[in-house]
């Protein structure tokens, strides 16, 4: 293990200590400091450059097949699977080497290629339906227990990205409307489904001290979704409120509904950021710091902006958004001095 993955790993240790009251803020400040983790963070260049790498080698496979081959769907569909099956093997004859990093790029090239196989095969046996959420379905009743399987939080990762595009096609495709993407028809659906996301994200972060400890560090792909889920659906509701665009164009709603949804929105992100300053949690602190910036500004933007003018309102705008940086900048440097 490097001086750097080893100095991160126990700082991760620390602060599950702080949070559960073991050591004061003042011995995690000590005992930070002498195990910096603010260095050339050259794992995680690795990483993406092993994820690019493996991904362009990927495609110019696909782009090599091609030029040899005529193209028909069948055959795309032969490259993808065995493309498929070799990346996952080649992340299983890395398993029990040191290489961890190339071997979970592997496997997450892996899964996407199954999505693209999934989708090139439901092109090929369309029933003419157009029912693509049930696609990303059949990915998700694969993709999550693969992620297990292969204890692989790349792979986990990609499945609530797939979860959220799913989840919002498949109630715009069922509620008829037909089309899904940032419209998230009936947002308070997603809020609904982001409660019980981080109500699972809370059950692992438990477990994971027990009978899930194999799987450490999972409980935060788990929160981390259910809250960017819970967020995105708060930011709607606090401007349209809950709006069905398959009813009406442009649902209009009332003003105590949006505000209600704004009070709620706000209330949740001071509550977040409470739990984020007590536990030390810093994914909490950003969650809340970062949205309670972006509900300012949404709402100067719809309720002042106008009424100050284009000039005026943009240079109070932007005048604001450079102290924002300046007052960020110095409680980084604050803290900095504070560790030495």
């Amino acid at each position: 293990m490097t001086p750097q993955r080893f100095n991160q790993k126990l700082q991760r240790e620390l602060s599950r200590l702080a949070r559960e009251d073991v050591i004061d803020a003042m011995t995690y400040d000590s005992l930070c400091a002498r195990y910096p983790t603010q260095t050339w963070d050259w794992t995680s260049l690795g990483r993406w450059f092993g994820l690019f790498g493996a991904i362009s080698f990927a495609a110019g496979l696909v782009l090599f097949a091609r030029e040899l081959f005529e193209f028909t769907l069948v055959k795309l569909a032969w490259v993808l699977a065995i493309l498929m099956l070799a990346l996952f093997y080649g992340g299983w004859r890395l398993k029990k080497s040191h290489y961890s990093m190339t071997r979970r790029s592997l496997e997450l090239c892996g899964a996407f290629v199954l999505i693209g196989l999934t989708f090139t095969l439901g092109y090929i046996f369309s029933s003419g339906s157009g029912n693509w959420p049930a696609l990303l379905l059949i990915d998700l009743i694969i993709l999550l227990p693969l992620a297990y399987l292969l204890r692989n939080v790349l792979i986990l990762t990609l499945t609530a990205v797939v979860f959220f595009i799913w989840f919002g096609g498949f109630t715009g495709y069922d509620s008829g409307w037909g089309a899904y993407w940032f419209g998230m028809n009936y947002p308070l659906r997603f809020l609904l489904v982001a409660v019980v996301i981080i109500f699972v994200g809370l059950l692992h972060r438990i477990s994971e001290r027990s009978y899930l400890s194999n799987y450490r560090e999972f409980y935060k792909v788990w929160l981390s979704a259910g809250l960017f889920f819970a967020e995105m659906a708060l930011w709607l509701l606090s401007l349209f409120g809950n709006f069905n665009l398959e009813e009406s164009r442009w649902y209009r709603s009332t003003d105590n509904e949006i505000f209600l949804f704004n009070l709620l929105w706000a209330g949740s992100n001071v509550v977040l950021l409470g739990l984020g300053v007590r536990y030390l949690f810093r994914m909490l602190r950003g969650y809340a710091t970062t949205f309670l910036i972006i509900q300012g500004y949404t709402l100067y933007f719809w309720h002042v902006y106008g009424e100050l003018g284009f000039i005026f309102g943009s240079a109070l705008a932007g005048g604001s958004a450079l102290a924002l940086v300046i007052w960020f900048e110095k409680q980084k440097k604050n803290n900095t001095v504070s560790l030495h």
